[in-house]
């Protein structure tokens, strides 16, 4: 089991999974202005983020079975491998009478893959997602696939808007074996009482956060699956930045909303971690 002591001041609220729509229940809002932290500007030689994804949401695009092809022209060089997958919605009714399920199609996602399976990109109709794997580069080289790919939806897909961005970084933090103490590497953590043995194993915290833009919605999910003897700990730091948008779908609102987002997510980040965990990553020297 893990130990832990009391936090400081946290102030984040424990938020449950929301079985329907899988947005985030607002926050109490303040005028939408930026926080007074400085955003963090490191490089680690390990970054533990293990994917990043950025999700643009449109309204009203104009899509037929040909638009996936179409847009495999324009990056078969690049992402020559492609896969369909059939999009399927669960709904489950409970009642004290009855169980139900309903599964229905949803319309068909495409994938294409790079040459060494380190990104995806991903479209349908109204949504498109470009996947980061491992390696993970600096933002600033990952923000010109971006913008490409979302030139190229909109080309071809001619949306009449957008209706949200999503951008998330889920990291993989390996400690050593147990016995550690999570406070040691977190700033988030469980806190158990000592009279229920002031240890924990597994977990799952869900937090909804007022990130550093605030006009945006900032998820945190912290995981630890598993605590076995003599074996290192997993820790998983999801970090899922969610903003409104409306508008035309140029690229200079999409870029200004990342960017905003992923301060958010830095911020996090940096915050989130001791300094004992960041040590683990090896910062690199600017100079």
């Amino acid at each position: 089991m893990l130990e832990t002591t009391p936090r400081t001041c946290y102030t984040l609220a424990l938020e449950m999974a929301k079985a329907d729509s899988g947005k985030p229940e607002p926050m109490a809002r303040v005028p939408a202005q930026p926080s007074s932290f400085k955003i963090p500007d490191k490089k680690y030689q390990k970054p533990p983020v293990v994917e990043a994804l950025c999700e643009i949401y449109f309204v009203d695009s104009q899509w037929d079975s040909t638009i996936p092809g179409l847009f495999l022209n324009k990056i078969r060089s690049e992402y020559p491998s492609t896969k369909e997958l059939q999009q399927v919605e669960a709904r489950v009714n409970i009642s004290p009478a009855a169980q139900s399920a309903q599964f229905q199609a949803r319309g068909t996602r495409t994938q294409f893959t790079n040459r060494d399976n380190s990104r995806i990109i991903q479209l349908e109709q109204n949504l498109l997602v470009v996947n980061q794997l491992k390696p993970y580069p600096r933002f600033k080289d990952w923000q010109p696939i971006i913008r490409a790919m979302f030139n190229h939806y909109v080309e071809l897909a001619n949306p009449k808007g957008l209706d949200r961005i999503g951008l998330r970084y889920i990291n993989q933090v390996v400690l050593p074996p147990i016995p550690l103490r999570t406070q040691d590497y977190f700033r988030i953590y469980p806190e158990i009482p000592e009279e229920m043995g002031g240890t924990h194993g597994r977990f799952m915290l869900r937090l909804d956060a007022r990130p550093h833009h605030n006009d945006h919605e900032l998820i945190i999910t912290f995981v630890l699956n598993s605590v076995k003897a003599n074996e290192p700990v997993n820790f998983m730091l999801d970090l899922y930045d969610i903003k409104p948008a409306s508008g035309a779908p140029s690229i200079s609102a999409v870029e200004a909303i990342v960017n905003e987002a992923h301060e958010n997510i830095v911020l996090a980040f940096e915050n989130s971690l001791t300094e004992k965990a960041k040590a683990l990553f090896k910062e690199e020297d600017k100079r």
